[in-house]
């Protein structure tokens, strides 16, 4: 049943089902044009209160800033986790599937949107093909009786803008840990990016100190395998903290990615 039949957003409800199936047959340009639909969309689940969503995300490539992403999670997210009507699966998930389209930072950037860790939060599931998505929806095993494990990379050339090419291939059932790998390694990259400076201001002995407690070992530790004082390893630990301009313990152990 056709639900909304937007300029951007096709809504339709599957009742047997009791799912909801949105796709973006093409893009919003701008920020009110994305709220528009997502009200739409709003709308829409509080007169039907489906239990399961599907999302097609192929023609979606609006990158959604951070002021978008609190107005979403206030005006969207939070009144339909209140209502409490999206069941869930047995293996923790909330009966919500993304089907990935081809911008995979745009859907990095909408998983984000469900990534806090604060109670009753949801869940959300992301698929490669629709029929992995309906399969698991409906409480099917999704079995393989092939399942390759290799990793593929291959690299294409360069694009017209003179950008390097790299294809990765690896098993479809693999995507959701694919996709959190490349995030991770994304966030390093903005991190190391942000950071060099102040890294590159510690000495040597400075970053060697800071290796060791990233690692664990005690002031006591660290002045044994150095061969130096406990008194110069907290020179060096105080100056490290000012340098890198950090004040917990945990902070430092971003700069793990510098020599990992």
């Amino acid at each position: 049943m056709l639900v909304y039949n937007g300029p951007h957003l096709v809504l339709t409800f599957e009742k047997e089902k009791n799912r909801f199936v949105n796709t973006w047959n093409s893009s919003p340009t701008n920020t009110k044009a994305f709220k528009n639909e997502m009200l739409e969309y709003l709308n829409a689940l509080e007169k039907l209160n489906p239990s399961q969503i599907l999302w097609f995300q192929e023609g979606f490539t609006f990158h959604i800033d951070d002021k978008t992403k609190l107005w979403v999670e206030d005006h969207i997210m939070k009144p339909r986790l209140k209502a409490d009507f999206i069941s869930k699966s047995q293996d923790g998930f909330h009966h919500i599937a993304f089907i990935v389209g081809k911008d995979v930072l745009v859907h990095m950037e909408i998983m984000g949107m469900y990534s806090k860790k604060t109670h009753g939060a949801f869940i959300p599931k992301p698929f490669a093909t629709e029929s992995e998505a309906r399969n698991w929806l409906d409480n099917e095993s999704i079995i393989s009786s092939s399942i390759n494990n290799d990793i593929e990379i291959n690299y294409k050339g360069i694009d017209s803008q003179g950008r390097a090419v790299i294809e990765y291939k690896k098993e479809a059932s693999d995507l959701s840990e694919t996709i959190k790998s490349f995030k991770n390694i994304l966030e390093e990259n903005d991190f190391m990016k942000k950071n060099i400076e102040k890294y590159s201001s510690l000495s040597q002995r400075e970053k060697e100190t800071l290796k060791l407690i990233t690692k664990g070992y005690t002031n006591k530790d660290i002045s044994i395998i150095m061969h130096i004082s406990p008194n110069t390893i907290r020179t060096h630990r105080n100056r490290i903290w000012k340098k890198l301009e950090i004040k917990h313990f945990k902070d430092c152990l971003k700069y793990e990615c510098f020599w990992i």
